[in-house]
């Protein structure tokens, strides 16, 4: 196993990388390539290509290697549908001490501003289990939502109309999430395709 001062902002750089969509997806990923991009040996370029298999961020095949996974239409729709449910009973199950806390965006990028958000509004659940799912889902769907504002012209209008409903503490938050969800799950497959 790396050092983990090598390992950790190894690891960040690559999740980063992945979650952006450097490479398309199917792409091969070679260690030692990696290692000559990053600046750092092969061992922990192979570290943080396992750590990222086993967050689903890379696959991997024996004998053919590490790659940047294919997301499917239904895989997405999936996805989408999971982590609609789990926001909706984060907000059904909102802890006491956490009622009274509010969004703020810091965030410059729609797909980062989504991300948050709904880290925030998993949060409020108090719940670990839905905090940590929405936080893997959000990264694994970074690349996908990057490419929402080609297929919804409305999205960050979109994503703000939930930033202040859930300002307000207004009722309609949940209606808004799970429209927010079945739109995309509507358009998944030209999602898909923006993707590619």
């Amino acid at each position: 196993m790396s050092p983990a001062h090598v390992l950790e902002p190894a690891c960040k750089k690559l999740k980063h990388m992945l979650m952006e969509g450097v490479w398309p997806p199917g792409e091969k990923l070679e260690a030692l390539r990696l290692a000559d991009e990053l600046g750092i040996s092969m061992t922990p370029v192979r570290d943080c290509l396992n750590r990222l298999v086993g967050e689903r961020l890379v696959d991997m095949k024996p004998g053919e290697g590490y790659r940047v996974p294919h997301i499917s239409e239904k895989a997405l729709r999936d996805m989408l549908a999971v982590n609609g449910a789990l926001l909706e009973l984060a907000l059904v199950d909102r802890s006491e001490h956490l009622s009274d806390a509010q969004f703020k965006s810091e965030n410059s990028t729609y797909a980062d501003r989504v991300g948050s958000f709904f880290d925030f509004i998993a949060s409020l659940s108090g719940n670990i289990i839905i905090i940590e799912t929405v936080r893997s889902l959000n990264e694994r769907m970074h690349a996908v939502r990057m490419k929402d504002p080609l297929a919804f012209p409305d999205a960050l209008q979109e994503i703000e109309e939930l930033e202040q409903l859930s300002t307000e503490q207004k009722a309609g938050l949940r209606n808004k999430l799970h429209l927010y969800h079945q739109r995309r799950r509507e358009k998944a497959s030209a999602l898909i395709e923006l993707l590619q």
